[in-house]
């Protein structure tokens, strides 16, 4: 898989209203959004406001529709 692309990036951060976009019931959100408040600045950080762009499925490409906002816990939790 590529890097998303800045527009891409910049697409689905306006989308997420700078907050984590997770769903997933195994990180305990029973299909109820994470809605952690993230900052734009604390991209590929860990702490507070921290997140990163990450792919919905590995075999979706690169568009705009397989991109996610992820608050960094999320995130971690994906990589596992």
């Amino acid at each position: 898989m590529m890097p998303f692309s800045d527009e891409i990036i910049n697409r689905a951060w306006q989308r997420a209203l700078s907050r984590c976009e997770c769903t997933r019931q195994t990180h305990s959100h029973l299909y109820i959004r994470c809605d952690n408040k993230l900052v734009w600045e604390n991209r590929g950080r860990e702490g507070q406001g921290a997140w990163e762009a990450h792919h919905r499925t590995e075999t979706g490409g690169d568009p705009y529709s397989n991109c996610e906002i992820l608050c960094w816990i999320c995130h971690k939790k994906t990589l596992q």
